[in-house]
């Protein structure tokens, strides 16, 4: 039998749990870049920072900041439809930006696309009707 200390195993566990942590870390991000190399994302991106009114009320240049990808209520996506919350920000405010967007069989297409600011909580932007 071999005998360990309390702290080598202590040790061991924090090691263990790091590289647990930093697996799942990596590959949610790598979950991530996917989905925004998706046409669904590049054309919700692009019409937001095309909008007149978003683009007034944020502050240029738009960015899309890290969404949770573990979000299920608000994060969705098959093969044939997509919904994301999107964190965003500009030089003027910052907030949501939520999309739907829908598989016509050789390329998606947004079918509804709004705005929440943190400003405005109560209210929505619509970019897409």
């Amino acid at each position: 039998m071999i005998n360990v200390s309390n702290s080598k195993l202590m040790q061991i566990a924090a090691i263990g749990g790091f590289i647990v942590v930093s697996t799942g870390f990596y590959l949610q991000n790598k979950l991530i870049e996917k989905v925004r190399e998706m046409d669904y994302y590049k054309v919700a991106m692009k019409k937001l920072r095309s909008h007149p009114g978003a683009v007034y009320h944020l502050g240029e240049p738009i960015k899309d900041k890290r969404f949770k990808i573990t979000d299920n209520e608000n994060n969705y996506c098959d093969q044939k439809l997509a919904r994301f919350k999107v964190p965003v920000s500009g030089t003027k405010d910052r907030g949501s930006y939520f999309f739907w967007a829908i598989n016509e069989g050789d390329s998606w297409s947004l079918t509804k696309a709004e705005l929440e600011l943190k400003s405005k909580p109560d209210e929505r932007l619509v970019i897409i009707k």
